[in-house]
Parts: C-alpha cells; sequence; structure tokens
C-alpha cells in the first residue's frame, strides 16, 4: 500500500493469470446465486406463499445447514477426485438444482417444495464451489495471496451489486402484491447455467495451479528475522 507502482503491478500479474480468473467467476457466479436467494427469498416465501417469518427464519437455518454439508462433502470428495473433478461434479448438481427451480417455476408449480428442494441441492454444490475456488484464486500468488483474495472478493461484490440492482427491479412487483417466484427462480437459474459452465470449462481447462512469482516477488523479497 505503500508503494502504489509495486501495488499495481502486482494486480496486473494476478489479473494476467488465467486459474485466478477460472476460480474468481467460479466464486462470483456461486456467490451470486446465493446472493439471490438471499435477497429474493423473503419476499417470496413471506408476500408469496405467506410463511410466517420464524418459520421463514427455520428455512434460512436449514439452508446454511445444507451449506456446510456441502463443505464436509467437498472435504471427502477432493482427496479422492482431485480439485476439477469435484468441481466438475459440483457443476453438475447446480445445474440441476437450477433448472428444476426454473422449470418448474415455468410450468406453473407454486410451492415451497418446489423452490427449497432444489437450493438445497444448490447449497451442497455451493459448499463445494467456495472453497474451491477461494483457495483455488490465491493458489498460484504464494506471495502475495492477500492482494489475489482482495481481488476476488471485489470482483464477487461487483457481481451482487449488479445483480442486486436487477431483483431491485423485478421484486417491485412482488411488493405491490403481485405475487410472482419467477424473479427468484429465473435469477437462481441463469446463475446455476453460469456456474456450470465456468465448472466444466475455465476450471477444467485452467484448475491446475502453476505459481508464477517473478513478478509478484516484486512485492519484496522476505528477510530472515535476526
Amino acid at each position: 500500500a505503500l508503494a502504489p507502482a509495486t501495488l499495481l503491478g502486482t494486480w496486473g500479474h494476478i489479473l494476467r493469470h488465467p486459474t485466478f480468473w477460472a476460480f474468481t467467476l467460479l466464486a462470483g457466479t456461486s456467490y451470486s446465486g446465493l446472493f439471490t436467494f438471499l435477497a429474493a427469498s423473503s419476499f417470496v416465501f413471506i408476500q408469496v406463499f405467506d410463511l410466517s417469518r420464524p418459520l421463514y427464519g427455520l428455512l434460512m437455518f436449514s439452508v446454511a445447514l445444507a451449506f456446510i454439508v456441502g463443505t464436509l462433502v467437498c472435504r471427502w470428495l477432493l482427496p479422492r477426485l482431485g480439485v476439477r473433478r469435484t468441481v466438475r461434479l459440483a457443476g453438475g448438481c447446480t445445474l440441476l438444482a437450477g433448472t428444476l427451480m426454473g422449470v418448474l417455476a415455468l410450468a406453473g408449480v407454486q410451492h415451497m417444495a418446489a423452490i427449497v428442494l432444489p437450493h438445497y441441492l444448490f447449497m451442497l454444490a455451493h459448499g463445494v464451489h467456495q472453497p474451491c475456488s477461494q483457495s483455488g484464486c490465491v493458489s498460484p500468488f504464494p506471495q502475495a495471496a492477500g492482494a489475489a483474495s482482495a481481488m476476488s472478493g471485489f470482483l464477487m461484490m461487483i457481481a451482487a451489486f449488479g445483480m442486486g440492482g436487477w431483483l431491485g427491479h423485478s421484486l417491485a412487483a412482488v411488493g405491490e402484491g403481485q405475487g410472482s417466484v419467477l424473479p427468484l427462480t429465473n435469477g437462481m437459474w441463469f446463475w446455476s447455467v453460469c456456474i456450470c459452465l465456468t465448472a466444466w470449462t475455465l476450471v477444467q481447462r485452467h484448475g491446475e495451479a502453476h505459481a508464477a512469482p517473478e513478478r509478484v516477488a516484486a512485492a519484496g523479497p522476505a528477510h530472515p528475522a535476526p
């Protein structure tokens, strides 16, 4: 932070690395799917399905549990399948979850189970995508892991900001009493497709990180403690 030229050079080096982009896009799309559910679900479940607020809180608690289970599944799969195959499997689960949610809504099935059950599967896969992507985007930069993590998080928030703007416009009708689950289900379906495409293409191609310390090392060599 005290050497802007060095900092800019480090950021440029990070942004040119394909592994960083593969895992950052995976993290960003998966987080955007989660953000879509968090931002829209209260309108859908409370105003459209007339779910009480305490029950909605319990529902969100169960969603968080599904994510925790997903992280445990990720820990079990990684030694057996490796990062790329684990992410590929989770990408398929994400696509299935989003497609079920979207197709059922378009078919006129307005029932909580048509959203909640696919979303549990989405959250299981999210528990795989997030740990893999957050570690994967920093792995090529052992001497600049903090800068890589910060850049990845910044890009994730940009994606969530854009999605929030679209949801605010789309959910206006729900707030006026014109109940529809489509802003939630269409948003989840869109991000599920994006997650799957990233998991099946970029991560498969660039998922094995190779550290490139030459430029990142410009941040300054480590000096042994006396």
